[in-house]
């Protein structure tokens, strides 16, 4: 696929990382209010797409992004089963206490979520985009 909309590729310069920073505000607002990892993870992706539709796939291509998918599971789970290694709860949510700053446990497995989505959806997008039509 070849970008060939000058007002495409200009549009995506200003929306990719607007949409960047979006999804981090809300993958950071989702243990007070909705919003979370996975839509965090679904912004990500429409900003890959954006960059997929203005720039072409050639780089986007060359990331291996079920790997992303991979490391999110992986995150994930050990954010669950690392309290049961320690005597605690399943899934049991704590606070990491870095000075004033407050972070919960819950943030890593929302982190591995958000990977998981991002690896997934690009991957989709990646290979339907190189698919001989």
């Amino acid at each position: 696929m070849n970008a060939e909309s000058p007002i495409l590729r200009t549009v995506a310069r200003y929306a990719i990382p607007l949409t960047m920073l979006v999804a981090l505000r809300i993958f950071f607002q989702g243990h007070d209010l909705p919003g979370g990892g996975f839509i965090a993870g679904v912004l990500l992706a429409a900003a890959g797409a954006i960059h997929l539709l203005a720039n072409g796939v050639g780089r986007a291509a060359g990331i291996r992004w079920w790997r992303v998918s991979v490391v999110g599971l992986l995150v994930s789970v050990s954010n669950g089963i690392w309290p049961m290694l320690i005597g605690h709860p399943y899934m049991d949510n704590e606070f990491l206490h870095l000075g004033s700053f407050h972070l919960p446990t819950a943030t890593f497995f929302d982190l591995g979520v958000m990977l998981i989505v991002v690896g997934t959806l690009m991957t989709i997008f990646v290979e339907l985009s190189l698919e001989k039509r």
